[in-house]
């Protein structure tokens, strides 16, 4: 698996709905009642969904840095590359999530279309900003959440990444959660033992908590980190 989404190049921008949000971190209504900062979002539409029923949410991503049609090429771009890669890993995944790569691939194009036209008309929830310096004050909100990059990375993204990345997320948000804890390969991230650890020494309070989603097969649990 992890050879195939090595040819990516980078990170894919491969965005979520809210609804894939609300299992991976389990959120509840209590938790979308605060701001939320969506860190390393890319095209996912959980910024656009949530202020639409009236919530409050920010979205930061490097990717912010292009016009809304370069992210959408870099969509397509993109996507033979995921078709290819899941095809060649399928063993790997849980397709009762999704049903089917097709349907997968087509909650993906949903995503995006949301995101880019949320953009186009609201382009201050969408913040160029990359980790591990985010253009925040601290506590701004109540929640971050990062999405398929901390831990998933972990061969491009080092030990000392993740905890400055961390760290910072905690600086902003007053709650940070963390989904999925797997690398690209499959398996637990081999940072993550270590990264708890030192965080807990440094007065952070963290917890694995169980969550009622799963792709990548074991993949059932996100990071809780409180300063």
């Amino acid at each position: 698996m992890a050879g195939e989404f090595k040819r990516l190049a980078g990170i894919a921008p491969w965005g979520r709905r809210l609804r894939e949000y609300r299992a991976f971190f389990v959120l509840d209504e209590a938790a979308l009642s605060r701001p939320v900062l969506d860190v390393g979002a890319g095209p996912s539409s959980f910024v656009a969904e949530v202020t639409a029923a009236g919530g409050r949410a920010v979205a930061a991503d490097p990717l912010y840095t292009l016009a809304n049609d370069a992210i959408a090429g870099r969509f397509e771009e993109t996507v033979p590359l995921m078709r290819a890669a899941m095809q060649e890993a399928r063993e790997r995944f849980n397709w009762n999530t999704y049903g089917s790569a097709t349907a997968l691939e087509a909650l993906r194009r949903e995503a995006l279309g949301l995101f880019l036209k949320d953009r186009a008309r609201a382009q201050e929830r969408y913040v160029a900003g990359a980790l591990p310096a985010l253009p925040f004050a601290e506590k701004q909100f109540g929640i971050a959440l990062v999405s398929h990059l901390l831990f998933l990375y972990g061969d491009d993204l080092d030990f000392a990444f993740h905890i400055a990345a961390i760290k910072e997320l905690a600086r902003v948000a007053e709650e940070v959660r963390i989904f999925p804890l797997f690398n690209l390969d499959g398996r637990p991230s081999s940072h993550l033992p270590c990264v708890v650890k030192h965080l807990r020494a440094e007065g952070y309070a963290c917890a694995e908590v169980r969550v009622h989603f799963e792709f990548q097969l074991g993949a059932r649990t996100m990071l809780q980190v409180k300063r």
